[in-house]
């Protein structure tokens, strides 16, 4: 068993704390940031998108932004479809393991 130290505190109780902080810290930090470009490129052109430019990256309130809650980024991009017609589409990504889901405005 762990002993406390003057002001009654344990080892256990200091380890609660730090888990607590850093999954705050993990559920704020932007995330996003360490999504690059190449990611939502790839699945665009997976699903058979080309001439594809990246206009733009959200890494702040993605969920609010029309992605899920575990997406932590949304890129705009300008492409062609696979039909030829020229579209604004967004990639909303996870950080990780969270594959890329493709959504239209």
């Amino acid at each position: 068993m762990t002993q406390g130290n003057q002001h009654g505190s344990t080892v256990v109780e200091w380890l609660i704390v730090v888990a607590i902080i850093l999954m705050l810290f993990g559920m704020v930090f932007p995330t996003g940031m360490f999504v690059g470009e190449s990611k939502a490129v790839r699945a665009l052109e997976t699903q058979g998108y080309r001439d594809v430019k990246i206009t733009g990256k959200a890494i702040w309130f993605v969920a609010l932004r029309g992605g899920d809650s575990k997406d932590a980024v949304r890129f705009s991009a300008d492409a062609t479809n696979p039909i030829g017609q020229h579209v604004k589409v967004y990639v909303f990504s996870g950080w990780l393991f969270k594959a890329s889901t493709i959504r239209t405005p």
